[in-house]
C-alpha cells in the first residue's frame, strides 16, 4: 500500500511539472577578454589532459591564433617537443593500444560536435 501511495505522489508530480512552462537555464553571456580567456583555458586544459588519448587531427595548433594566443605560447605551453606549428593535434597511441587498453579507440575531438548534431 505504501509503495502504491509513493507510486502515485511521483506520478502526480509528473503531470504538475509537464504543466507548466519548461525554461531552459543559459549560462552568462561572456563577451570580449573574458570569453577569449575561457577559450583560452579550454584549449590548455584539452592539451593537457584530453589530447593524451583523444587527437584532434583536423585541428592545426596554428589555428589556436584564432583564440587570441601567440604562437610562441602555442609552442611553450601547448605543443610537445616534436610538434610542428602547423601540424594537426595527433596522440603517439595507436588504434591497436587504444583498443587493447580501453576496449575502443578514443574518437577525435575535433569532430565530435558535428558528429553529435551541434
Amino acid at each position: 500500500m505504501v509503495r502504491f501511495a509513493g507510486v502515485l505522489l511521483l506520478a502526480a508530480a509528473g503531470v504538475a511539472l509537464a504543466q507548466g512552462e519548461a525554461r531552459l537555464i543559459s549560462a552568462p553571456s561572456l563577451s570580449g577578454f573574458e570569453r577569449d580567456a575561457s577559450l583560452q583555458r579550454g584549449a590548455r586544459n584539452f592539451a593537457n589532459y584530453c589530447l593524451n588519448c583523444h587527437s584532434a587531427q583536423y585541428m592545426r595548433y596554428n589555428r589556436l591564433t584564432d583564440l587570441g594566443l601567440t604562437l610562441a605560447q602555442i609552442k611553450d605551453n601547448l605543443m610537445f617537443a616534436t610538434d610542428k606549428i602547423g601540424g594537426t593535434m595527433t596522440v603517439a597511441m595507436t588504434t591497436a593500444d587504444a583498443t587493447a587498453w580501453f576496449g575502443a579507440a578514443p574518437p577525435d575531438l575535433s569532430v565530435e560536435a558535428r558528429v553529435r548534431g551541434r
